[in-house]
């Protein structure tokens, strides 16, 4: 076993040495790029016009115009988030697409991809080259249960991704290799029965506790070869002995990743990343392609000698306006010579001695000073013009970077705007496709990771967030069993503002129509508070949604067709109840006034026969009410009885279904053990 763990340990390191060899190109570049951006001294100047112009004390400025540039195409991505969307594809269903979504934007919520995402954004525009992470821990230090998360990669050049690798995203890439470092301390305290061997340095020295060693996080793409058939019948299943011809054949591989972590003699851990792909996803600049070799392109690459020249001009143009307050003086021969301090320094003096005459006492005029030298145009056109030259080289000007220019209209401001986008665009597109693959990766993963029966947190699109039940396990409310292994889903990556962003937008445009049209307050009042970040906002509401039409409500926001009947029923119940209280009241106020007619007319029989005849009918009428009212309670009453009746019947099933599931799984137990007898 020791042998075979050297011996892969070796083919490693072989593999790595090709690998360091075919990236050392690009890393070089890389380094040089992100050098150049540093506030390193002499970084964005030539090595040796910086040393003579430091030697000579001349100035030797260092005036960045490329930070602008990047910050803007950084920026704008980080405007546009990111959003991972999972479609259903072979035996897929909608509902289980929206949970992985959910899963994943809960993943990204927890591990911070965002700030992945910006670091990756922000070393491909600045050295051409981002790298995404895809990972996964135990939930926390006392569970067994695990999670999947995106890392961000700070040190972009010590990755190494199969160099044969062809795809934008490298979802081709058979292996990567993730350079560590750590003391020699931290490794025997972390692998106290390994000795201390560095991964990438092939020097055999006697190793301190501060020393550095470099350990490697090896990903492995393994394939396994089995054959399957195609049947008469439609069924695709594996070739084994004994089973008839297939009308067709052919080979799969199945896939697994081997991760192990080594150092230069052992390996220290071995396990296993679930899925198909490997977890280091490159996120490329400018990528092009010469004779076969893979060229990438920062945002400033071609534009550094631009910025150089820049620099030189402004610095010759500063040494020449530092020499206008040095202007010379000219005067005779003797003339100063006495007071020569005086006149090298003429600013700390307060009085300028000179001779008046010569040696054979001739009169003689002042010392003058002499005219400054003056600037030369070429320079200051020089110096403008290398800006415009960074500029070109770039493909952004002054609309994209939002100074004024030589448009007036606002389209034209726009239409230029966007043209700086679109010259840039790549760098944004590439990170969207590097973005997807990492969807791709977490879609693959996760039926793997939570594998177990758990109720799992998911974000929804509005950023509401519920939770639901996976492989077997259910919460209130849910209506279906969700089982992440089956089926297949695709992924695709949509960009936009971020839901904060659109909701605040959504919050302006309802208050605007409702100022326009007050009336639609009834209609979408409670859309124009939900989108409101204001404490009590959520609370009014859901009070005006109470006050709004069922009609007019979302299909979510409806409540159970039976409900909503049985409502009905009772909400008719009440105003017919209410419309014969009604009709009552106004036969009480009519016999008020028959009563005060009798009072006035005591005397006529006739009075006395027509109160007895609306006393009975109004008797009548009550007692019509009642029955009535009867029918009515009867009726809700059965409503309700129904109602309880089909739960209990849904009960049943449920309780039936478990028992015809507990059966058939007893069955296939005693199965198994017949068949292992």
């Amino acid at each position: 076993m020791a042998d075979k763990n050297k011996n892969y340990v070796e083919y490693a390191k072989s593999l790595y040495q090709r690998e360091k060899e075919a990236w050392s190109r690009i890393y070089e570049a890389v380094q040089q790029d992100a050098r150049f951006l540093s506030d390193e001294t002499g970084a964005q100047w030539n090595g040796r016009d910086y040393q003579e112009r430091e030697r000579t004390g001349r100035p030797a400025l260092t005036l960045d115009k490329l930070g602008q540039f990047t910050r803007q195409v950084v920026n704008q991505i980080r405007m546009n988030t990111p959003t991972i969307n999972v479609i259903p594809a072979k035996d897929g269903d909608e509902e289980t697409a929206e949970v992985f979504k959910g899963l994943i934007k809960n993943i990204e919520y927890k591990s911070g991809a965002d700030d992945a995402y910006d670091t990756a954004a922000l070393y491909s525009v600045r050295t051409g080259l981002g790298w995404l992470r895809v990972d996964h821990d135990y939930i926390d230090d006392e569970s067994f249960e695990q999670e999947l998360k995106i890392c961000r990669v700070v040190n972009n050049t010590a990755i190494y991704l199969d160099s044969q690798s062809i795809e934008i995203d490298g979802s081709d890439a058979k292996h990567a290799f993730v350079i560590d470092k750590m003391t020699v301390k931290e490794f025997r305290e972390k692998y106290p029965d390994f000795s201390p061997c560095s991964f990438d340095d092939e020097k055999v020295k006697e190793l301190k506790d501060a020393d550095y060693i470099s350990i490697a996080e090896f990903f492995e793409i393994e394939e396994e070869y089995k054959e399957f058939g195609l049947y008469e019948d439609g069924s695709r299943l594996e070739i084994k002995e004994g089973m008839p011809e297939p009308k067709a054949k052919r080979k799969v591989a199945r896939k697994r990743v081997r991760r192990t972590k080594m150092s230069g003699s052992d390996i220290l851990e071995e396990t296993e990343f679930p899925g198909k792909y490997i977890p280091i996803i490159p996120v490329y600049g400018e990528e092009f392609w010469v004779e076969g070799k893979r060229q990438i392109y920062s945002l400033i690459r071609r534009a550094k000698q631009a910025q150089q020249l820049h620099n030189w001009w402004k610095s010759k143009e500063a040494e020449i306006l530092m020499r206008q307050t040095e202007a010379p003086f000219m005067a005779a021969e003797g003339q100063i010579e006495e007071w020569a301090e005086d006149w090298k320094n003429p600013s700390k003096s307060a009085v300028l001695r000179y001779k008046t005459a010569d040696a054979l006492g001739n009169p003689i005029p002042p010392p003058q000073r002499l005219d400054p030298p003056q600037t030369p145009a070429g320079v200051f056109n020089a110096a403008l013009a290398s800006v415009d030259d960074i500029k070109a080289a770039i493909g952004m000007y002054n609309a994209s970077l939002g100074q004024s220019s030589n448009e007036t209209s606002g389209i034209a401001i726009q239409r230029r705007k966007q043209e700086g986008e679109i010259g840039t665009f790549h760098f944004a597109d590439n990170l969207n496709k590097s973005i997807t693959h990492a969807g791709r990766v977490l879609v693959c993963a996760i039926p793997e990771i939570y594998d177990t029966s758990r109720v799992e947190r998911i974000i929804g699109d509005e950023d509401d967030v519920k939770e639901v039940g996976l492989n077997g396990a259910m919460v209130e409310g849910q209506k279906e069993e969700y089982d992440l292994k089956k089926g297949k889903y695709d992924v695709r990556v949509v960009t936009g503002n971020s839901f904060t962003t659109m909701r605040q937008e959504a919050a302006e445009f309802f208050t605007q129509v409702i100022n326009q049209r007050p009336d639609l307050m009834q209609v979408i009042g409670d859309l124009a508070f939900k989108y409101m970040d204001i404490p009590g906002a959520q609370a009014i509401s859901e009070r005006i949604k109470k006050t709004i039409p069922p009609q007019l409500l979302e299909e979510s926001d409806k409540q159970d067709p039976r409900v909503a009947q049985m409502q009905q029923v009772i909400e008719q119940g009440q105003a017919a109840i209410a419309e014969m209280q009604a009709q009552m009241q106004q036969m009480a106020q009519q016999l008020q006034d028959k009563q005060a007619e009798i009072q006035i007319k005591a005397q006529s029989e006739a009075n006395k026969l027509e109160i007895e005849r609306m006393n009975i009918q109004l008797e009548q009428q009550r007692v019509a009410f009642e029955q009535q009212k009867a029918v009515f309670e009867a009726q809700i009453k059965q409503q309700e009885l129904a109602i309880e009746q089909e739960k209990l019947n849904l009960e049943k099933l449920k309780v039936l279904g478990q028992a015809e599931a507990d059966v058939i799984a007893a069955g296939q137990s005693v199965a198994n053990y017949g068949a292992e007898i």
